[in-house]
């Protein structure tokens, strides 16, 4: 039941049917309000309404009532943005600290976690940031020509 439900509210927002994916899962919600499933979607529907504010606690509440796996990934990873939206610098680099922490495979989080700490003043540590992401994931030879001097950069990048 929940399954297909949240499904069909998937289904909703990606036919950009929005508002009616939101009544889906506020159905759901009212049913099942501590089902971290359901908390992060509906965190996911306020989210992409521009509704940044009430999706917070959507999401925070769905990593403390148990999300798992590439939903909790992703959930840090959103809910790190809307702190950001929200101009809560510090709170979205703790949450995508912790999604780094919980899942360092994934890039996302380490991408938004430079744009956070830029938005937070701390553009030398964006930068790093950002240089360690594309040495590590880059697959274009030429900029793979330049790794080692991309790796001195990091290393001293207040020198210039």
């Amino acid at each position: 039941m929940i399954e297909e439900k949240i499904e069909q509210a998937r289904q909703l927002r990606r036919e950009d049917a929005l508002e009616d994916s939101q009544k889906v899962l506020l159905g759901l919600y009212k049913r099942y309000p501590e089902h971290p499933l359901v908390l992060y979607e509906l965190g996911g529907a306020f989210d992409v309404l521009g509704e940044t504010e009430r999706a917070i606690p959507f999401y925070e509440q769905a990593v403390v009532q148990g999300l798992e796996g590439d939903d909790l990934q992703e959930c840090y990873v959103c809910l790190g943005n809307c702190y950001l939206a929200e101009d809560e610098q510090e709170k979205a680099v703790a949450v995508l600290q912790k999604g780094i922490e919980a899942f360092p495979e994934k890039n996302s989080s380490r991408a938004f976690l430079a744009l956070a700490h830029y938005s937070n003043g701390e553009e030398e540590t964006a930068v790093k940031l950002l240089l360690e992401l594309l040495v590590k994931t880059t697959k274009d030879e030429d900029l793979l020509s330049y790794e080692g001097v991309f790796e001195y950069y990091i290393e001293h990048l207040d020198e210039f």
